[in-house]
């Protein structure tokens, strides 16, 4: 942004340059061309003074002679004309009075009459300064001397002026820009970028992020309240979710512990009661999980980094145990496939994972639903197959997403958040969820997972 509005103050700050410097050129050009016409004039004049006698006596010999040594001297070439415009004198031969810038200071001299000052020397121009004076005795025009005087140097002089005020042009600009454009340009735009890291440090956690408001503009001291207040809004509402999430897990722990005494008790009886157990278990761990959340708002950077890594079939398999008894009491098939072993990320929520695979199983699909751990390359794969009507292209493309229902299944009870956990935990460990459509209709959710290449079966 910076960059951005220095490319637009730059600019306006060289055209503000060029327009103040403008009229410094023009009073440079203009300047030098009137000393040299001034400086031309008197000797105009005093040409005409010494032509005054020789036009009415007609001796002119001295009055060329003088014409030529001026020549010689400031090489300048001068010529006298009588009233009718007839050159009597010249300092050289050829003269033409009817050029146009000799005729028409000419017309105004034998008028009687100043002619007016010439245009400005400019560089890329070229030409001769024609300089005339009338002259005149007791009222009467008697001719005029004229003066073509060279001006190379003076648009030299012009010139080298206009370089010195470009090169103190360029020095201004730069010295403009760097001593007042950037500092306004950072003055300008530091609450912008107080507000930009402090938005950054919020988005790594750190809620208690404040910026200051002493010293701003009224409309960034209102953006910047109105960021406190929001960043404020954010930690209380942070603060409560992890004063929730610690009430609701100590709140947990206690019926959790004794609901694990009591069914403990049946676990000899019934595969059922073991199922049960388990899921006493994953609450527990769960509730574990919620207290360490509750106490950080990162997790511990070694609570697991120490494990070793799951068995992915194995842990497949003991939760297997439980459902088999959910589908026989269901008068559901469940079959289980090729269980090769290995190694996953420990903190992988396999439970989670496999119960909502196969409930959508067991509600959407149809029986006989498989179940299979296989590898592929550097992939350790579960996959859960049901024989239902599957669905379509489109609606394989949105699998997982929050909320998302194929039409089929709208009308049966559901939330459509089931598969994107699914898809969140694969995606916790570096792995991905898969749906397509297998040879023989049906439906079939892959949930791909990184092996541990160091794990031994």
């Amino acid at each position: 942004m910076r960059r951005r509005l220095l490319q637009s103050l730059v600019p306006m700050v060289v055209a503000l340059a060029i327009v103040a410097v403008i009229p410094l050129a023009n009073f440079i050009a203009t300047s030098t061309s009137r000393t040299l016409f001034l400086s031309r004039s008197n000797d105009a004049d005093w040409f005409a003074t010494m032509a005054e006698s020789p036009l009415q006596t007609g001796d002119i010999a001295n009055l060329r002679e003088l014409a030529v040594r001026y020549h010689e001297l400031y090489n300048t070439p001068v010529f006298v004309v009588d009233v009718d415009s007839r050159v009597i004198a010249t300092s050289e031969s050829g003269v033409n009075v009817k050029e146009d810038d000799i005729a028409a200071v000419l017309h105004s001299s034998l008028a009687g009459r100043l002619p007016p000052e010439p245009p400005a020397l400019w560089p890329w121009r070229t030409g001769e300064m024609v300089v005339s004076r009338p002259v005149v005795n007791n009222g009467s025009v008697l001719g005029a001397a004229v003066l073509r005087v060279p001006t190379d140097k003076a648009r030299d002089q012009v010139q080298s002026g206009l370089l010195l005020l470009l090169g103190g042009l360029l020095i201004s600009i730069g010295a403009i820009i760097v001593g007042i454009v950037r500092p306004i340009t950072r003055w300008v735009l530091r609450p912008l970028q107080d507000l930009d890291n402090a938005t950054h440090q919020i988005t790594r956690g750190a809620l208690d992020t404040r910026v200051s408001t002493d010293g701003r503009a009224p409309e960034l001291r209102r953006l910047g309240d109105s960021f406190n207040s929001m960043a404020l809004s954010l930690h209380q509402a942070r603060q409560r979710e992890r004063e929730f999430v610690a009430d609701a897990s100590h709140q947990l722990r206690t019926p959790l512990t004794s609901a694990r005494i009591h069914i403990e008790g049946l676990s000899r009886l019934s595969p059922t009661a073991r199922f049960a157990l388990s899921d006493i278990d994953r609450l527990g761990r769960i509730v574990q999980r919620l207290s360490r959340l509750a106490g950080s708002d990162r997790p511990s950077a070694d609570a697991d980094g120490n494990e070793e890594p799951l068995d992915l079939a194995q842990a497949v398999k003991e939760r297997l145990v439980g459902w088999k008894a959910v589908y026989s009491a269901d008068d559901l098939e469940l079959i289980i496939g090729e269980m090769v072993p290995g190694g996953v990320a420990p903190e992988l929520e396999v439970d989670d994972i496999l119960d909502v695979l196969l409930d959508n199983a067991s509600k959407y699909g149809a029986p006989p639903v498989e179940v299979s751990v296989t590898r592929d390359g550097t992939e350790v794969v579960l996959s859960v197959r049901d024989h239902g009507l599957g669905l379509g292209s489109r609606d394989l493309k949105k699998v997982g997403e929050r909320f998302w229902r194929s039409a089929h299944h709208r009308e049966m009870p559901g939330t459509g958040l089931g598969l994107a956990i699914v898809r969140s935990e694969a995606a916790r460990v570096g792995g991905r969820v898969v749906a397509r459509p297998p040879i023989g209709g049906g439906l079939v959710i892959e949930v791909r997972v990184p092996l541990i290449d160091d794990y031994d079966a």
